[in-house]
């Protein structure tokens, strides 16, 4: 279960909607004080998103919490995004290619070219597709593991930004 800490937002009967800060790997390194990309994090501020999750202990708006979700969860989503657009690039391109040496066309490129934009085309609609089911499945949501402990929350409240301007 890959977990992450969260701040509850809002509230439904069943659901939450929590503020999921983005951590750069600089919080357990031994040279982030002298490191150029742990000041490009503090500079940047803290990003964050705010994603439903699903609340099984009823968590209360203001509630730091745990968040999780399965590595097969994760791993399939990263495939679906990243690896299937490629696979279909690469799948149409070949298959335009192979038409227009077997009808014996003489077009160059162009059908290659045309059909790998195809593929990725039809890739991007399958994935919109996939994802849209996957939205309202509670197999792919996050969920709500337990509140966060004191440590979680000092380390969550003691990311701040250096502003630069005031000194």
């Amino acid at each position: 279960m890959i977990e992450q800490t969260a701040v509850v937002t809002e509230t439904t009967s069943d659901t939450a909607k929590v503020k999921v800060y983005r951590e750069s790997t600089c919080g357990g390194c031994q040279a982030k004080s002298a490191c150029g990309t742990s000041s490009f994090a503090k500079v940047l501020g803290n990003k964050f998103s705010v994603v439903s999750a699903l609340n099984p202990i009823h968590a209360e708006p203001g509630d730091v919490v745990k968040i999780g979700m399965r590595e097969s969860v994760m791993l399939q989503s990263a495939f679906l995004v990243y690896m299937f657009p490629l696979v279909m690039l690469f799948s149409g391109a070949l298959v335009f290619n192979a038409a227009n040496l077997w009808f014996a066309l003489n077009l160059g490129q162009i059908p290659t070219i045309v059909g790998g934009l195809t593929g990725l085309a039809i890739a991007f609609v399958l994935i919109r597709k996939t994802m849209s089911r996957r939205h309202h499945d509670e197999r792919y949501q996050p969920v709500i593991l337990s509140k966060a402990s004191l440590a979680d929350m000092n380390r969550l409240q003691g990311e701040k930004s250096i502003n630069f301007v005031k000194g």
